[in-house]
């Protein structure tokens, strides 16, 4: 079976939300977004809520596509 060498991963706690694109086997990260950084900390209303996961969401695949990428597989984060 193919495996897609890139990796996106998510991590949901109680206080942000965090998502990265990172390659498989170099461990290079590509793109990251977080709920946590300054500029979207002071936008939205909930760092933790549907809406601040569809922005975190359009926000990764939009640094994605500008680092020409676009296929990857999903794991979930478990920390």
């Amino acid at each position: 079976m193919y495996m897609r060498p890139f990796l996106l991963n998510v991590f949901i706690s109680k206080r942000f939300v965090h998502a990265k694109v990172m390659h498989r086997g170099t461990s290079k990260v590509i793109s990251v977004a977080t709920t946590n950084a300054r500029d979207l900390r002071n936008s939205l209303p909930s760092l933790t809520d549907h809406n601040a996961c569809r922005v975190i969401g359009k926000l990764i695949a939009e640094r994605s596509k500008e680092a020409d990428l676009f296929a990857l597989s999903y794991e979930n984060g478990i920390i």
